[in-house]
């Protein structure tokens, strides 16, 4: 699932730069994984629970959702899933605070209040234009800096600088899905960005954020004066491969995966990149 394995880059990105500083609990950033992991999960269920409430997804449709209008899966059974994986991370992240502070209870709780404004509500941000900006947040800095804390009891001063770049990535890939999805989310009242602005001019903003994560290296190099921060432009030319394929509107059944594949890669590039500071 692309939206999990985007879970991984910023507990990447936030534990590389708490070895880089020399304080690492590998118990505590594979907790914190862990921890990502089911919230990620959690928030996926509880989004298409909300997605088949509000009779957004018809089968077929792809995801959870699709297999609950079908009537595989009941959608009480996918609301138990988002509650019971949003208490065992709740029970695992206790651990982390009781290790490191109430700092890291603030963003989690923060990122659980995301995750359910996100999809429940009578106007859940997943219909609106701001759905791709709290993802962003969530998984860019929050989740940035909550690995960074979990696995080294500090933040770094890299951290928000860092989270940027994984920010803009994470946002592409959402945007990636509503653009695919554009046509169902106009058709069920739905005010995303791209039913806003239209598949085309979505497209656009859709490179613009892939740009603008590559750009992000020459403002880190004026701030930091290494190199290294130009490591994921070695991912420049997957971004534009992909880029051309979806502008030319025939990949959008794999959109969201070739954007997520993208996002690893740079997210792995980031990674080695602290080391080279």
């Amino acid at each position: 699932m692309p939206t999990l394995a985007a879970t991984a880059v910023p507990v990447l990105v936030g534990g590389a730069l708490a070895l880089r500083g020399g304080h690492f609990s590998a118990l505590s950033w594979l907790d914190i994984l862990v921890v990502a992991s089911l919230m990620q999960v959690a928030t996926n269920a509880l989004n298409e629970y909300g997605d088949f409430v509000h009779a957004v997804d018809t089968a077929p449709s792809p995801g959870i959702a699709g297999i609950i209008v079908s009537g595989e899966v009941e959608p009480r059974e996918v609301l138990a899933v988002a509650v019971a994986c949003y208490a065992a991370a709740f029970v695992l992240g206790v651990l982390l605070v009781l290790e490191r502070g109430v700092l890291l209870l603030v963003l989690g709780l923060a990122a659980i209040l995301v995750g359910v404004v996100y999809s429940e509500g009578p106007h859940p941000a997943s219909s609106t234009p701001f759905g791709e900006v709290l993802v962003g947040v969530v998984m860019g800095p929050i989740e940035v800096v909550s690995t960074n804390l979990a696995a080294s009891g500090s933040i770094s001063g890299l951290a928000a600088a860092y989270s940027i770049p994984v920010a803009l990535m994470v946002t592409s890939i959402l945007l990636a899905n509503n653009l695919r999805d554009v046509e169902k989310d106009k058709d069920h009242g739905r005010h995303t960005i791209a039913v806003l602005i239209g598949r085309e001019r979505g497209t656009d903003l859709l490179l613009g954020l892939m740009v603008a994560a590559f750009a992000w290296s020459v403002p880190a190099l004026l701030v930091y004066g290494s190199p290294s921060v130009f490591l994921i432009w070695l991912a420049v030319p997957l971004a534009y491969s992909d880029y051309t394929k979806i502008r030319k509107g025939k990949v959008w059944a794999t959109s969201v995966a070739l954007v997520a594949r993208l996002h690893i890669v740079v997210g792995v590039l980031l990674a080695l990149s602290v080391f080279l500071l």
